[in-house]
């Protein structure tokens, strides 16, 4: 929305006189109005640098319905009204860039439980998916608030990404040289609009390289969460064929990944019963460099 230069009239009243063009009623007497703005923050709370991600884009939904796409005005609020019957929900998405996600503008109607975001395949095989490093996600839900005053609000948006490396150790040295991969089954490729975890099987096959002391460390992978009573599953293959795998860590609990966690997945195949350990990626750093 732009004003021109030449105009001293306030901005507020301004604002205010086209929330209220969107209401329902025409007498607005039970409007509700909202500026929100947006926060990038950490599951610690830490606010994190708007720079994070480049580009926000926020969608407005009525009893769960889809009504509009919210365009941000030029201090970075989101300025929305509708009839305070309604049940409103406003869903923004961070960083949707277009060589890794994927996102359609939803029609209106459309129940905000049955569209969603999605990740880009990178591959000949539909089954292989890029990593976006980001990808935010806020959801704010109406309460009941005072009809006819504009009211503001902070949505928090967190990162909906997994991040988790696999390193092998001893493995040239226990099965000798050859072409190995890593492959890691279990994941997702969208994330609806109310923050469920859905879409069809993602399969990543990350590279990795041998270290001067024999550990096959693959690149990061960034991916969304396991979905809800669905686990990692870890395998290795040795020139085309599977030689070892496992869904579970050395407890024996099956391996997941939430929204935001840093791991690492450790398999010493030196072991007389080779187990896969699961730690935080700056420990393992940690005890590497400690042990150097």
């Amino acid at each position: 929305m732009r004003y021109s230069s030449t105009l001293k009239l306030p901005l507020l009243p301004i604002m205010l006189v086209l929330l209220a063009t969107s209401c329902v009623n025409e007498d607005n007497s039970n409007c509700v109005q909202y500026a929100i703005t947006t926060q990038l923050v950490d599951k610690k709370g830490t606010v994190l640098s708007d720079s994070t991600v480049g580009n926000v884009k926020a969608y407005l939904f009525l009893n769960n319905k889809f009504e509009r796409i919210v365009t941000a005005e030029s201090g970075g609020k989101y300025l929305i009204s509708f009839d305070g019957n309604a049940k409103a929900t406003l869903v923004a998405f961070g960083n949707m860039n277009s060589d890794s996600v994927s996102i359609h503008t939803p029609n209106e109607g459309d129940d905000i439980s049955t569209i969603s975001v999605g990740l880009l395949s990178t591959r000949s095989s539909t089954s292989y998916f890029s990593s976006p490093t980001y990808l935010f996600y806020g959801r704010f839900d109406y309460t009941s608030v005072s009809k006819g005053s504009t009211t503001t609000a902070l949505l928090p948006m967190y990162n909906q990404h997994a991040r988790v490396h696999v390193v092998v150790k001893h493995l040239q040295t226990q099965f000798g040289s050859g072409n190995y991969q890593i492959v890691l089954q279990g994941f997702r490729d969208a994330i609806t609009f109310d923050g469920t975890i859905t879409g069809d099987s993602v399969t990543y096959s990350p590279s990795a390289a041998f270290d001067t002391d024999d550990n096959y460390t693959s690149e990061s992978i960034n991916t969304l969460p396991t979905k809800s009573d669905e686990y990692v599953t870890v395998s290795i293959y040795k020139d085309g064929e599977l030689f070892w795998q496992t869904s579970t860590d050395s407890d024996g609990n099956k391996v997941t990944l939430a929204a935001e966690d840093d791991k690492c997945f450790v398999i010493d195949v030196e072991s007389i019963n080779v187990s896969m350990q699961v730690m935080p990626w700056s420990e393992y750093v940690e005890q590497d460099t400690t042990l150097k």
